[in-house]
């Protein structure tokens, strides 16, 4: 799913970004939140950011135990697919609602695991990212006026 419209300035007029706006909401990151999934009504996944500091340390050794094992060669897509949501169960993951079936870490582990799950990994990292959004607020500042007066005045 897209990201809704942003407001886009005209050429009359010049936008300056809040640079307070872009500040990162750690303590959110860390803690994780509750995202709606857009495309699954209904469900929803409680989440810390991507950019999770024990996540990216676990996911970098992940791929650098990876690399030693295949001698540099990328490893199987499958073999990723499999380290990756053991990654996604211990340090994105913290619970959902709206499935059939309740969380706990060991079916989380076990979905996350299994390839044929893919969609429902996509999905959580799909919320992972919305965890790490800010809101950009711009300062409208006025520019000089383009428009010529009109010649019957």
């Amino acid at each position: 799913m897209s990201a809704p419209p942003r407001f886009l300035p005209t050429k009359d007029m010049t936008m300056t970004v809040k640079l307070a706006s872009l500040k990162a909401n750690l303590e959110r990151e860390a803690a994780g939140d509750w995202i709606e999934y857009p495309d699954w009504p209904g469900v929803a996944f409680c989440v810390k950011s991507l950019h999770s500091p024990s996540y990216i340390t676990a996911r970098d050794l992940m791929l650098q135990r990876q690399a030693r094992k295949n001698k540099g060669k990328a490893p199987p897509a499958d073999v990723i697919a499999v380290e990756a949501g053991k990654i996604y169960s211990q340090h994105i993951l913290l619970g959902w609602r709206g499935l059939d079936v309740e969380y706990s870490a060991d079916v989380a582990l076990q979905v996350l695991t299994d390839p044929a799950y893919r969609q429902v990994v996509a999905a959580i990292e799909w919320c992972a990212q919305q965890v790490a959004q800010t809101d950009i607020e711009f300062v409208e500042e006025a520019t000089k006026n383009s428009d010529r007066p009109s010649a019957g005045v």
